[in-house]
């Protein structure tokens, strides 16, 4: 290496070396946050076992998750079961968030927080309480938006106001709520996979109702009744695909099944498993939602343990409304011209 080549590799060396230690001379020191800062809901982590009732307030619904004589429920529901973990979830949750910094003061600045009151119009708040049994306020508080790389190692923050206090926070902990009461119980309403179907029966509203059924269990495809003249059936696969209509038939929403306008337009559906099993359902399209409503019969030959598998599930599931994806939904919406070739985007299946 020649001295001029050695000099100008030298130079780019010592530029390389001193922009490094700039770099990590200016490099900002990490924020130490004090670890005993005070709780947002100082006691609550010794009176958990206190808890009584949990009222989430969201612009859109507010519902209350309370303990019953049978474990826990959804009040406005007819005490419909909830995950006992959802609710412990939450609870624990409530009790370990810490205060980090206070936040604006100015009402004008909340909804950038998400903190309006989640009655106002445009308001995407939440509002938590939670009380003991004879009524003492254990937790009370508006919970806005999220900041979930707070910490950059996995802790979350949360933005919370309380009660007439103007003045906003930022809490240190996560606290998940849910979007609606279906959030806090179990998914799947019912499951009843196509190799039990005998029948099943559509009846539509409009006239043209759907029948499917086979003679036994072994049996691979479904007869599909009142195929016209001149006509065939979509597809033999659609067809049998119609019995996975309470396959792991799952929910999204819930409602009490006198909120839901069932009469006069829904679609009675009948499915007959090989056991003498009949489920009974009533299914709406409500603008791009579907529903259905439950209950359960058996034939009069049905062993005790059909029987008693029918009145459960009608006391599970009789009083209530359920919202279920599209798949399904279509299925126990399904008119007879929709099995039939030439469907197109309206085929059931």
């Amino acid at each position: 290496m020649s001295p001029r080549s050695f000099l100008a590799f030298a130079a780019v060396t010592v530029l390389l070396l001193v922009g490094a230690v700039v770099a990590v001379i200016s490099r900002p020191a990490p924020v130490e946050i004090p670890k005993n800062r005070p709780l947002v809901f100082a006691g609550l982590e010794t009176k958990i076992n206190e808890v009584s009732e949990i009222k989430v307030e969201t612009p859109s619904r507010t519902f209350t998750v309370s303990r019953t004589e049978a474990g826990w429920g959804l009040k406005e529901l007819n005490d419909f079961p909830v995950i006992f973990d959802r609710l412990k979830t939450v609870v624990v949750q409530l009790s370990q968030l810490r205060y980090l910094e206070p936040k604006t003061s100015d009402p004008a600045r909340y909804d950038r927080l998400n903190l309006r009151d989640p009655g106002a119009k445009g308001a995407r708040s939440k509002q938590v309480t939670v009380l003991a049994k004879g009524g003492d306020v254990l937790a009370k508080g508006i919970v806005g938006k999220k900041n979930e790389d707070l910490f950059g190692d996995g802790r979350s923050g949360t933005y919370m106001r309380f009660g007439d206090d103007k003045k906003t926070w930022l809490v240190e902990g996560g606290l998940d709520l849910g979007d609606g009461p279906s959030d806090w119980t179990l998914k799947t309403i019912l499951d009843i996979k196509r190799g039990a179907v005998k029948r099943l029966e559509i009846k539509s509203p409009n006239g043209g109702d759907v029948i499917i059924h086979r003679e036994k269990a072994d049996q691979k495809d479904f007869k599909f009744e009142g195929i016209p003249g001149g006509k065939r059936q979509r597809g033999q696969w659609e067809t049998n695909d119609m019995a996975k209509l309470l396959d792991k038939l799952e929910l999204k929403d819930i409602r009490l099944a006198k909120d839901v306008p069932f009469d006069g337009k829904s679609y009675g559906g009948r499915i007959t498993t090989f056991d003498g099993l009949v489920v009974k359902t009533r299914a709406i399209k409500d603008g791009k939602k579907f529903w259905v409503n439950i209950s359960a019969d058996t034939l009069p030959d049905a062993d005790e343990k059909a029987k008693e598998r029918a009145k459960d599930i009608t006391t599970a599931l009789a009083a209530y409304a359920f919202e279920i994806d599209e798949k399904p939904g279509k299925k126990l919406t399904c008119e007879h011209v929709n099995l039939l070739e030439g469907a197109g985007i309206k085929a059931c299946a």
